[in-house]
């Protein structure tokens, strides 16, 4: 599976699992965006990558064992599974919500489009346990929809003037705060390591960063949590299942499955430099096609 590495000069990269078809089709049809930096890829590449963090997590939504290591990957402190327990839930109910007062054209009532949004999310949940043969899974995302989708039509009808988007971006702000003692990702600290809040900005106790580089670092922090906002908000309805099969993992469902996942991402971790376009190591190396 080597081949399936654009490896990066000085930093071991190993991948355990290999790339998924969604995977290979996005690096095919659009590299500049999912595949390897190229030369005069430009700015919007560029930045694309440091504000999505891992590109390939937002089209890869039946993919269950990259989905649900990134998401131990990125959520390792107690501060950031509860608070994505909290806040997730938050985020989809209030985007439903939002869904509630659409019009269409010259239709003169507004449609309460919270329905169709709904059994879209349920289509989607379902057909993704349905592919990993899971129906305990299933049955639990069915029940959730509907769980959210009465949520949402009751927190609309209360929402005493506020719009539900503005619940969904607060929300999404608090679930990036909650990240807020996970170590940085790379691209996010613009290097193919992961690196801690303080060392980032302050530099190491031997070598602290000039004052410029703190002013400057610091200004990446700030953008990084407006990106960080909107990657949670988009990410919510996609990672809410996963966040529900965690649960029924805790019960013991499925625990031959846990376990592979589980190990996949601790050990991972534990190298110190997980990746993110992969499952297996390696921090920022991305995908490639094979020659």
């Amino acid at each position: 599976m080597d081949r399936y590495l654009r490896r990066i000069d000085g930093l071991d990269a190993q991948i355990w699992v290999a790339p998924s078809r969604g995977q290979l089709f996005w690096l095919r049809h659009a590299p500049t965006l999912f595949g390897p930096a190229q030369h005069g890829s430009g700015r919007f590449a560029r930045w694309w990558a440091i504000a999505t963090v891992a590109p390939s997590t937002n089209v890869t939504g039946l993919n269950l064992p990259y989905q649900a290591y990134l998401n131990m990957v990125f959520h390792r402190t107690r501060l950031a599974r509860v608070g994505h327990a909290v806040c997730m839930p938050v985020i989809v109910i209030s985007l439903l919500a939002a869904c509630c007062p659409i019009r269409f054209g010259a239709v003169p009532a507004p449609v309460n489009g919270s329905l169709p949004a709904a059994a879209v999310l349920a289509v989607w949940w379902l057909a993704w346990a349905v592919k990993e043969r899971d129906p305990r899974w299933a049955a639990a995302c069915v029940a959730t929809v509907v769980l959210l989708y009465a949520a949402a039509n009751v927190a609309y009808a209360l929402r005493s003037g506020t719009e539900p988007v503005v619940w969904a971006l607060a929300a999404s702000l608090l679930q990036a705060a909650s990240h807020a003692r996970e170590p940085l990702p790379p691209r996010v600290s613009r290097s193919p390591h992961w690196i801690g809040v303080g060392e980032y900005l302050w530099g190491l106790p031997a070598a602290r960063n000039r004052p410029g580089t703190v002013v400057l670092r610091a200004g990446h922090l700030a953008a990084q949590t407006v990106f960080g906002t909107v990657d949670e908000l988009v990410a919510s309805p996609r990672l809410l299942p996963v966040l529900l099969l965690h649960l029924l993992w805790l019960t013991g469902h499925a625990g031959q499955r846990r376990r592979a996942l589980t190990d996949l991402a601790t050990r991972a971790i534990t190298s110190g430099n997980p990746a993110l376009d992969y499952i297996g190591t390696g921090g920022a190396t991305p995908l490639r096609l094979p020659a």
